[in-house]
């Protein structure tokens, strides 16, 4: 991401409930598609702390919550 934002362009990630994330998170099987919030939480999680801009979820009032917790760690960080 961090030679996309050099472009100066806004980024937009949408990584809500894919396929990757039902792989990774499954132990070895497919999670099912409603069972991926914490992969998603932490694919946005890392995508913003990357430099995302612009986000793309399904499950909206839950990655907004951690979005803001993140942003206070990254902001105390700074």
């Amino acid at each position: 991401m961090r030679e996309l934002k050099v472009l100066g362009n806004p980024i937009l990630i949408g990584p809500s409930r894919k396929t990757f994330i039902g792989n990774v998170c499954g132990d070895g099987k497919q999670l099912p598609v409603d069972d991926r919030l914490e992969g998603t939480l932490a694919a946005v999680a890392i995508s913003v702390v990357n430099g995302a801009d612009i986000v793309r979820v399904h499950d909206v009032r839950e990655v907004k919550r951690g979005l803001r917790l993140i942003d206070l760690v990254v902001r105390c960080q700074k």
